[in-house]
């Protein structure tokens, strides 16, 4: 399920990407995947992209954020949520770290 969003965003040029097992953490979804982008556009763009092919696959999306305006992106799609950073911004709220001790799930 999550290797479908892996290669969206890989078509979005996203880089970096890790995804997170969260199902022993939280009830509210099962995986969370971070990763990172170069410029506020970029993200916005990435983001919308993300929007719009989740759509064709007939993902649910409860919300996201796509603002050219912000360093930080996201969209909840249900079981998988989506953040995206940019530049060091990533490394400012580390959420690496606090998911840290969550498996990390192979990206293919």
């Amino acid at each position: 399920m999550y290797n479908k969003i892996i290669e969206i965003l890989n078509k979005a040029v996203v880089k970096n990407i890790k995804v997170y097992d969260m199902k022993n953490l939280t009830p509210f979804y099962d995986y969370t995947i971070i990763g990172s982008v170069n410029t506020s556009r970029q993200g916005a763009s990435a983001i919308n992209y993300v929007k719009k092919e989740a759509e064709n696959l007939n993902f649910k999306i409860r919300s996201f954020s796509s603002s050219s305006e912000t360093t930080w992106f996201l969209i909840d799609l249900n079981d998988i949520v989506v953040h995206l950073f940019v530049g060091d911004e990533r490394y400012r709220y580390n959420l690496d770290g606090m998911y840290g001790d969550s498996p990390i799930l192979s990206i293919e």
